[in-house]
């Protein structure tokens, strides 16, 4: 089973993040569900969008830094 997720997400190295929805597994028995209320972008997601390091994938949603 799955459900929606919404969020930010790069679709080039050189466009800006837009509105991006997709589905996420459900959680299984030994997974830990926490939630989160805030996240951070920090420089080295601007170089991840970017494709600095060259290795990108695309849709890339940013953001590592939660609280």
């Amino acid at each position: 089973m799955t459900y929606p997720v919404k969020s930010y997400a790069a679709h080039s190295p050189t466009g800006r993040l837009g509105l991006f929805q997709f589905d996420r597994r459900s959680p299984r028995a030994d997974d830990i569900v926490i939630e989160i209320l805030y996240c951070g972008v920090c420089h080295s997601d601007v170089h991840n969008v970017r494709n600095d390091w060259g290795n990108a994938k695309y849709p890339m949603v940013p953001g590592h830094e939660i609280v």
